[in-house]
């Protein structure tokens, strides 16, 4: 407390004797009379300074200040007719969901962990074999040390590319891992990832429909968020989902399936996800009429507030963590 909020508050409890010792008179004048004649005799003998002295400047104490502590980040990254989804936990780990169709160091892709300052991702994932879902991992793997990969069984026997993929990834030495449906991803503290879809048996197929409904689908909570990634999955893989799960998929996110084709976001599985917010990850023009209207209109009747890639670049959801209070001295 300063000298002149000392001063301040005697000046207060002077005022407030005063009062005090009026209100006396009102109901004994006797008592009170005696009471204003003390005061008078302090104030001769210079008694009061020692009563009513400002009080010494003291040392400012320990202040408690709060301070928000880091959350969960989600970033849908704006690659063009493609998925990479990047994300960063409260404990400062991370992961990367696909890489989009670029390898190129001036891909998209390249260019937004250029921009954050990545140097390592912990969690790599490729939900399935379809190029605009790895080969931005080609970049990722021969650029950035990474922690951990995680794939489907299925190879794509129409291309080559997956296999360059995780010929690099075995070359590096990850550990790689092949979830399979049920499975518990252990990425963060307080984060759960649950995987709902995947191929976790080895199999060789060329049918673009059975490569997408082969995608690693997965759900993340933490604190009161919480998040499905459904890759390419298809509307038979959505009623599968609906049959197994129901109310349990439930998710305030639903990164949207196979970039807003005309046979995903069915009803039946919107009714189940419910979300409030739909992310279409969808290049500008594209040649597959993606996002489709049919599509987009079910998830707007769902309630969704939908965000595309196409029309707004790279979209970030934040998941925040409740205020801590932190300790510091005060200047």
């Amino acid at each position: 407390m300063t000298c002149s909020a000392s001063n301040n508050v005697a000046a207060v409890l002077k005022s407030v004797i005063t009062s005090f010792l009026l209100l006396a008179s009102f109901y004994s004048p006797a008592r009170a009379g005696m009471a204003f004649d003390s005061l008078a005799a302090l104030a001769e003998s210079g008694a009061p300074a020692a009563f009513l002295a400002p009080l010494p400047a003291a040392e400012p104490p320990e202040a408690t200040l709060l301070r928000p502590a880091p959350g969960l980040s989600v970033y849908f990254v704006n690659v063009g007719q493609g998925d990479a989804i990047y994300m960063e936990f409260p404990d400062g780990k991370n992961a990367l969901i696909d890489g989009g169709p670029s390898s190129s160091a001036s891909g998209p892709l390249a260019l937004f962990l250029k921009e954050r300052g990545i140097s390592s991702i912990d969690h790599v994932v490729l939900t399935h074999p379809h190029a605009d879902h790895y080969k931005g991992l080609q970049h990722v793997f021969a650029n950035y040390t990474v922690g951990a990969f995680y794939d489907t069984r299925v190879d794509n026997s129409g291309a080559t590319g997956d296999n360059a993929i995780r010929a690099k990834a075995a070359e590096l030495g990850l550990p790689a891992f092949y979830p399979a449906p049920g499975d518990t991803l252990d990425w963060s503290a307080g984060v759960e990832v649950k995987v709902l879809s995947a191929c976790h048996e080895p199999f060789s197929s060329k049918n673009s429909e059975t490569l997408n409904n082969c995608s690693i689908v997965m759900r993340l909570a933490y604190e009161d968020a919480s998040l499905l990634f459904t890759g390419d999955a298809g509307e038979d893989v959505e009623a599968r989902l609906v049959g197994e799960y129901g109310d349990a998929l439930r998710s305030r996110v639903l990164k949207v399936g196979h970039h807003g084709s005309r046979y995903s976001s069915t009803s039946p599985f919107l009714a189940a996800v419910r979300p409030e917010r739909a992310y279409i990850e969808v290049g500008a023009d594209n040649n597959y009429g993606h996002p489709h209207p049919e599509a987009v209109s079910r998830l707007l009747e769902a309630g969704a507030e939908v965000f595309r890639t196409d029309l707004s670049g790279t979209q970030e959801f934040s998941a925040a963590v409740p205020m801590l209070c932190m300790a510091v001295t005060a200047e």
